[in-house]
C-alpha cells in the first residue's frame, strides 16, 4: 500500500518560510486532514509533494519515490489544487478526454468519472458555464480520472451545496475504506 511520507520538508520564499521542518506520514486507508489558518502553508506543502514547487530542504514522497518520477503520474497520485485549472472554452468532456489520453487512461473512464462526480448530465457544456461547485466536481473527476493509488484534494468541498458536501464526504470515506490514502488540507 502507498503513503505519503514528508520529512523535514521546508519552503522558503526569500525571507518568509511558507512551511517550517515538516514531517508526517499519510497512511493507506485512512481520510487525513490537514488543517490551518489561510496562509499556513497547507497548499504549499502539498505542491511541494506534487513537485509543483521545489522545497528549501526536505524531502516528500508519494510509495517511497518523488511524484516527478512517474511516468503516468495520473494512474498513481489524484490530485485537485485548483477548480479553475480547466480550460474555460474546452468541455468538461474533452477537458478529461485530454488528461486520460496523455496518461493512457482508457476512454471509458471519463463517462465513469463523470457519472461519479454528478456532472455527466452537463459534460458538454463549455466549462466557462459551470458554477464553482460544478468546476470543484470536475477537479474531482480529473483527481479520480487514473483510479489512482493516492487521491490529494485541496479544500474539496468548497463552492459544493450542502448534497455535494455529503457526496464528497462519502466518497472519501469509500476511497479510504478501498485502501487509498486520502489527504486534504481542509475537509
Amino acid at each position: 500500500m502507498t503513503s505519503i511520507d514528508v520529512h523535514a520538508l521546508t519552503k522558503e520564499y526569500g525571507t518568509r518560510r511558507a512551511v517550517d521542518d515538516l514531517t508526517f506520514t499519510v497512511r493507506p486507508g485512512r481520510v487525513t486532514g490537514f488543517l490551518g489558518p489561510n496562509g499556513a502553508g497547507k497548499s504549499t506543502t502539498m505542491r511541494l509533494v506534487l513537485g509543483l514547487d521545489r522545497p528549501t530542504s526536505g524531502t516528500a514522497t508519494i510509495g517511497g519515490h518523488a511524484y516527478a518520477t512517474f511516468r503516468e503520474p495520473l494512474r498513481r497520485v489524484g490530485a485537485l489544487l485548483d477548480a479553475g485549472a480547466a480550460h474555460g472554452s474546452r468541455t468538461a468532456r474533452d477537458h478529461l478526454r485530454a488528461l486520460a489520453a496523455s496518461n493512457r487512461v482508457p476512454a471509458r473512464r471519463v463517462d465513469e468519472v463523470l457519472e461519479e462526480t454528478g456532472i455527466a448530465a452537463v459534460a458538454r457544456r463549455r466549462v466557462r458555464t459551470y458554477s464553482l461547485g460544478m468546476r470543484q466536481r470536475l477537479g474531482i473527476a480529473a483527481a479520480l480520472l487514473g483510479d489512482p493509488e493516492v487521491v490529494m484534494l485541496d479544500e474539496p468541498s468548497n463552492g459544493l451545496d450542502p448534497e455535494g458536501i455529503i457526496w464528497i464526504r462519502e466518497l472519501l470515506r469509500r476511497l479510504a475504506a478501498e485502501g487509498a490514502p486520502y489527504w486534504s488540507p481542509v475537509i
